[in-house]
């Protein structure tokens, strides 16, 4: 059996691949997911680069490190830039994440629940399209997740230092990855003393005296280092295309849902999530509530089970702080916040049912919990695959995308990169273009690329003066192209607006509209021709 269900596991880990990789192309590359790029290309230039140490670009943005960017670096100079090479290693790194969790439950809750729960993550559109697109990071998240879950069980069932120790580097390289990996960190923090006390006790008597007193400073530098790095963001970063998350409970309730059923990534990226069955993640967290009171009120007189019911209400406490901490962070609420809930729910369900089921005494009583469990688990595996033929179907069907999504991207890209040297720079004036142009074009084509959409944004509210020196700055002696979504497809519509009326009102600029870029019967991109010429400067 044991061998059986590794066999099955790694089977569920190539179809998860396969599934997430199909037309890997599609969407089109998205700006975010595009954060690291020019990090990993050795950052050239400061697309994307918040903070250098030397020139080893250590922060892409105020609360994201380059630990992606470190990674894919090799890859990059192996195998260029695509969507193939951005998409694939995050998409193998979701694999093993999905097997790690896999050995968590196997050695906790035996081989054919492992199997079944790990099939049923692999299937799961809320796992899937997140770690094919990766955008917010998410990818890593999960990872780091799931190797301080496994550590600590393990660490429960055979204490050894070392794996405390790389729990600690996992926490460490998880924020660093992302800051609000602390949402994880203090949910573990605070789960291990309520559910765990005694393994902390026993943790802390274990270790030598100098080592506590190391523990201790190390525990304070790392607190220290996250208050003085994160309480700056909350209290003073707001990002333009992120407004303050205030609205009410039920909102928040809502998008958590819509993110674990993958409703919310199908709307994002195809504007339509109709097929998307959504009610199966609210179902799973309601039978976690009855599962939890069940086992809260059932005499546990076995070992294991007893064991794994602790397991269970630590998974969900997790997934609750977690929740908690979103709701009180103003930044918070976008889909890539919330899948940091995911799977804690599915593992809690797995502990606790695990739990109730070793308590069963006769044999009728058992078969019928095994019975229910069973269509429980293929009623979810069945929804899932479900959601998951819906995405899908769009790679094959669809024309319609989210202009920030849209395929038509590879061949606005290929048109910058071939003509791009007849212009003296390449300007992109609304948000969600200038990452991807840049990370695709030819290196020498990449320092006449220019991002200078917040500029456009507020170009209207400046004096007649400031904007003369500004366009004067943007569009030196010469040609420029200048990039654009279509009317009523960008993402901040005074920015085109103010584009076109700043370079109709400047005689010294002349422009023309060069190319349009069509996707599904749609106009999506427009690219413009500025000129400066000499004798108007």
């Amino acid at each position: 059996m044991p061998r059986l269900s590794d066999g099955l596991a790694i089977t569920a880990a190539c179809i998860f691949i396969f599934l997430a990789a199909y037309r890997i192309e599609l969407p089109g590359l998205y700006m975010n997911e595009l954060d690291f790029v020019n990090a990993a290309q050795g950052a050239p230039d400061n697309t994307m680069i918040y903070m250098r140490l030397g020139p080893v670009p250590l922060l892409v943005f105020p609360y994201i490190g380059a630990l992606k960017a470190w990674i894919y670096t090799p890859i990059f100079r192996l195998f260029g830039v695509s969507a193939l090479t951005i998409r694939l290693p995050v998409i193998l790194i979701a694999a093993v994440t999905l097997l790690i969790f896999y050995q968590l439950m196997r050695a906790k809750l035996g081989a054919i629940w492992a199997a079944v729960a790990v099939w049923i993550m692999a299937v799961d559109p809320a796992n899937l399209f997140p770690s094919r697109l990766d955008w917010g990071p998410t990818v890593l998240m999960h990872f780091f997740q799931a190797a301080i879950l496994a550590l600590w069980f393990s660490y429960r069932d055979k204490p050894e230092l070392w794996k405390p120790a790389l729990i600690f580097v996992c926490f460490g390289l998880g924020f660093f990855d992302k800051f609000n990996f602390i949402w994880l960190v203090s949910a573990f923090a605070i789960g291990i003393c309520l559910c765990y006390p005694d393994s902390l006790k026993n943790l802390w008597v274990s270790l030598p005296r100098f080592a506590r007193w190391i523990a201790v400073i190390l525990v304070l530098i790392a607190v220290g280092a996250t208050l003085y790095l994160v309480l700056p963001l909350l209290l003073h970063f707001h990002h333009p295309t992120i407004r303050a998350r205030t609205t009410g409970l039920q909102v928040k309730w809502d998008a958590l849902v819509n993110t674990l059923s993958g409703f919310w990534v199908a709307r994002r990226i195809f504007g339509d999530a109709a097929g998307v069955i959504r009610f199966t993640s609210t179902c799973l967290i309601a039978v976690d509530g009855f599962l939890a009171l069940a086992c809260l009120f059932f005499p546990m007189l076995d070992a294991e089970a007893r064991e794994n019911r602790k397991n269970g209400f630590f998974c969900l406490l997790i997934g609750l702080l977690i929740f908690l901490q979103i709701i009180i962070t103003p930044q918070a609420g976008g889909p890539h916040h919330y899948s940091m809930i995911f799977p804690l729910p599915l593992l809690g369900f797995a502990f606790l049912a695990r739990s109730l089921y070793t308590q069963l005494a006769w044999k009728n009583l058992r078969r019928l919990a095994a019975l229910l469990l069973g269509v429980a688990a293929v009623f979810v595996f069945a929804v899932n695959v479900h959601n998951t033929t819906v995405y899908l179907s769009h790679f094959r069907t669809n024309s319609h995308y989210n202009p920030r999504w849209s395929p038509e991207i590879y061949s606005l890209s290929d048109y910058i990169s071939e003509h791009g040297f007849e212009a003296k720079s390449v300007i992109c004036v609304d948000w969600g273009l200038h990452n991807q142009l840049h990370a695709l074009a030819p290196k020498k084509l990449r320092r006449r690329m220019h991002d200078y959409w917040p500029a456009f944004k507020e170009l209207e509210n400046r004096n007649r003066e400031k904007q003369t020196a500004t366009l004067h700055y943007f569009f030196p002696v010469g040609k420029s192209f200048v990039v654009t979504f279509a009317a009523s497809k960008e993402t901040f519509p005074e920015t085109r607006r103010n584009f076109l009326a700043s370079v109709a009102s400047d005689p010294a600029l002349k422009s023309r509209l060069v190319k349009e870029f069509w996707f599904g019967g749609e106009k999506i991109y427009e690219l413009y021709e500025v000129v400066r010429w000499p004798h108007a400067t």
